[in-house]
């Protein structure tokens, strides 16, 4: 077994591996709405939020898969940061807004709102799981989150964009 500070680092590459995987998901779930699936409009409340990251995290309990707790904890992980770069679009209006299914869309204030508190919420339920694998899993959360958030970053074609990084950072740091 090879170890480094006390750490199996096997256990920790397939740990690492499992939340990276599931931060990767995370950032592209919320928008599955995109493909208009049970008439979800784009940027849904359904999605973009909270809700399947706790129903996946409520799901550990029934789980006996060693690795679904990193799973989670990196999806729940990559959906705050997604929402955290849907908190400051181009502009607000059209499918910047979030969707209230039978509602429609809600105004700029009122998503900002949804989305920040989904966004809190899902950084409280990411770091609520992980502190329990110590430094393997703050490593993961961290390295995961910088390469996800650089990725962000280059897809969008954008400048740096400080106000998610802010936003996630100060979440992150406030949780822990």
């Amino acid at each position: 077994m090879l170890e480094f500070a006390g750490l199996d680092l096997l256990t920790v590459a397939i740990g690492f591996a499992c939340f990276a995987l599931g931060a990767w998901l995370g950032t592209l779930f919320p928008d599955i709405d995109r493909f208009r699936l049970f008439r979800l409009r784009h940027r849904s409340i359904v999605t973009h939020s909270f809700l399947m990251p706790a129903l996946l995290w409520a799901g550990l309990s029934l789980a006996s898969v060693e690795w679904a707790e990193w799973l989670v904890t990196g999806f729940a992980a990559g959906v705050a940061l997604h929402l955290a770069f849907d908190l400051f679009p181009g502009k607000w209006r059209g499918f910047a807004l979030v969707d209230v299914p039978k509602l429609g869309r809600c105004t700029r204030s009122v998503s900002t709102v949804l989305l920040f508190s989904n966004l809190f919420l899902c950084v409280i339920l990411s770091v609520s799981i992980f502190p329990e694998h110590g430094l393997a899993g703050v490593l993961a959360y961290t390295a995961t989150l910088a390469a996800l958030y650089s990725y962000g970053i280059w897809a969008k074609k954008e400048h740096f964009a400080a106000g998610p990084l802010l936003t996630i950072l100060t979440l992150g740091g406030d949780a822990l």
